[in-house]
């Protein structure tokens, strides 16, 4: 077994019938609809329902009514693929007609199984809940993780990059990475907090699990060392994932907002939770007003057991969030 499902980590099968076996949830029905991406004071309402601020990732059932005002536009992503902008001064409404005078711009469609991903993390993985069972383990000594990457994570390439945090009194570091049985295939050492993958080291295999190992060195001796599994992913799961991305990149665009939150809601729900973070963190620099970003953050964040950073987070998406 992998050591990532061990610790929890689910790393999902790109199958779209293992994926929705997997990760089923025991509510209700998929929506129709997902928001991926809103300008503005964009809206939405149910039926004959009062309208109420619409942000990133809103599950939209049929009947819901999308306004976009003045100066706005929205992207929403349908579950048959297609992708739609919609520009300044337009509405649709869910699983009905297009409000006269509307201006919709299809913007592309993907895949069925990238929708399952988005919509799941949509109406699960970026809600705000788990915090009571996390609850105030933050702070005390050595709180502060040392091994940031990769660490509980599913990774693309089988030539990763390493990255830690600093550790006073620490003059160099010590990256080691151990094979699923516990022998070491290598060790570096590094004065700085970031190790390229040694140009002299083979390659890691595709589909296999691994640990890396990060030891704070003083001239004295050691002073702490933290390890955590990943994985490498197969070879034709990689290239179904790149396939995907690529594919969001052309119906959302690369840097758009859209692009970022349906490339991270995508690659969270399939264990790749160092992008699907880095994806995040470049949707919270678009949209520095919405907590959206900020919860996601935080629900990844946790898969990776970097617990102070979902705490931080989370408390940013609480500032954030509009009041009652």
């Amino acid at each position: 077994m992998s050591p990532l499902r061990r610790r929890g980590i689910a790393l999902a099968p790109l199958a779209p019938w293992a994926l929705l076996a997997a990760l089923a949830a025991p509510a209700a029905a998929d929506p129709l609809a997902v928001l991926a991406a809103c300008k503005g004071k964009v809206q939405v309402a149910h039926g004959a329902g009062p309208a109420r601020p619409a942000s990133f990732g809103a599950a939209l059932e049929r009947g819901d009514r999308i306004v976009v005002p003045a100066g706005g536009a929205a992207t929403v992503f349908f579950n048959d693929g297609n992708v739609v902008e919609l520009a300044e001064k337009s509405a649709i409404t869910i699983g009905g007609q297009v409000s006269p005078r509307t201006s919709l711009t299809p913007a592309g469609e993907l895949s069925s199984e990238v929708y399952s991903s988005v919509s799941r993390f949509a109406t699960g993985g970026s809600a705000r809940t788990g915090y009571v069972a996390m609850s105030r383990v933050r702070g005390g000594p050595g709180a502060a993780p040392l091994l940031l990457a990769p660490r509980n994570t599913a990774v693309l390439t089988s030539r990763p990059d390493f990255t830690w945090s600093a550790v006073e009194g620490a003059t160099r570091y010590r990256v080691t990475v151990n094979d699923p049985e516990g022998r070491e295939l290598w060790s570096r050492e590094s004065p700085g907090l970031v190790l390229a993958y040694p140009a002299d080291a083979d390659s890691l295999a595709p589909g296999a699990d691994y640990e890396c190992r990060v030891q704070a060195l003083s001239d004295h001796g050691p002073l702490r060392q933290e390890s955590g599994p990943f994985e490498v992913l197969a070879s034709a799961d990689a290239a179904a994932v790149r396939s995907s991305l690529e594919r969001i990149r052309t119906a959302a665009g690369a840097e758009s907002p859209a692009g970022h939150y349906l490339a991270g809601s995508y690659l969270f729900e399939h264990g790749l939770l160092g992008d699907a973070a880095r994806h995040f963190q470049a949707l919270a620099s678009l949209s520095p007003q919405s907590p959206v970003p900020h919860r996601a953050l935080s629900q990844v964040y946790r898969g990776q057991n970097l617990m102070e950073q979902a705490f931080v987070e989370r408390d940013r998406a609480d500032a954030l969030a509009p009041g009652p």
